[in-house]
């Protein structure tokens, strides 16, 4: 016997007129087709509002995915929002899969603004000038300074810096 099972997973994040991002992620699977949309204020990449979706076999902790979802309105993409996001979602009576939409859609929001200046980074050949275009990057964004091991106190790219 062939079993079969096809899953596709889709993060889209869509700027909106009035400054806004509206992120959506869908899950849908032989089982399963979950929904969940973000509303992101700029600059500080608050939840503004929070909606999700379930049909089909819906698990065990998901039954009140719309009720659930609305405890992570009013905090921040940043740091420590796995672990607040767990909190609020997950555990043994909350729903894995809310959690792990949030956190896909908020890796989305970081990406969103991070692609293209990694593109125009890309386009650079010349080492000293990359390497000076990265130390003005964490100059600029200092949530950079110690968030990966490119960026620890002894990196290259940090000496001389003094951040």
């Amino acid at each position: 016997m062939i079993l079969r099972f096809l899953r596709n997973k889709l993060v889209e994040v869509e700027p909106r007129p009035d400054g806004t991002l509206l992120v959506s992620w869908r899950l849908t699977d032989d089982l399963l087709k979950a929904e969940v949309r973000l509303t992101i204020q700029l600059p500080d990449m608050e939840i503004l509002e929070a909606e999700a979706e379930m049909d089909r076999f819906i698990p065990k902790g998901c039954e009140s995915a719309s009720e659930l979802i609305k405890k992570v309105e009013g905090i921040n993409i940043g740091s420590g929002l796995r672990k607040i996001v767990n909190g609020l979602l997950g555990g043994p009576d909350g729903c894995s899969i809310l959690v792990n939409a949030v956190l896909e859609s908020a890796n989305a929001v970081i990406l969103h603004f991070t692609r293209p200046g990694l593109q125009l980074g890309e386009t650079i050949t010349d080492p000293d000038e990359k390497l000076a275009a990265v130390r003005t990057m964490v100059q600029s964004n200092p949530r950079l300074v110690r968030s990966c091991i490119s960026f620890q106190d002894d990196s290259p790219i940090m000496q001389g810096l003094n951040l």
